[in-house]
């Protein structure tokens, strides 16, 4: 059976544990070194986490962070169907103005 879990459209799978019980504060590089290798998927496709993190030198406090730290470096892929919105049948002009 697969570990699934997934936050924001990005699946961490088993990585997702791994990354819970993982001794803080961590920087990338010793989080890509331990867990590199493990595929994360989204919509379109997979990466591995070092190449996700690989634009990265930060320090890690909590695996919290270090999910953060993927939603912020996920290529556009991870999107899914972009401008697909679930708010009804119309969306906001770009023009419109919020209030």
């Amino acid at each position: 059976m697969t570990d699934t879990h997934r936050e924001q459209g990005v699946e961490f799978g088993e990585l997702a544990a791994r990354l819970d019980g993982h001794e803080y504060p961590a920087t990338i590089e010793e989080l890509t070194e331990e867990y590199g290798e493990y595929e994360i998927g989204f919509a379109d496709g997979s990466e591995t986490l070092a190449a996700v993190l690989a634009p990265m030198t930060d320090t890690c406090e909590s695996a919290e962070e270090v999910r953060q730290a993927v939603f912020n470096s996920v290529s556009g892929s991870a999107v899914g169907r972009k401008g697909y919105t679930d708010r009804g049948a119309f969306s906001s002009a770009p023009n419109d103005v919020s209030f």
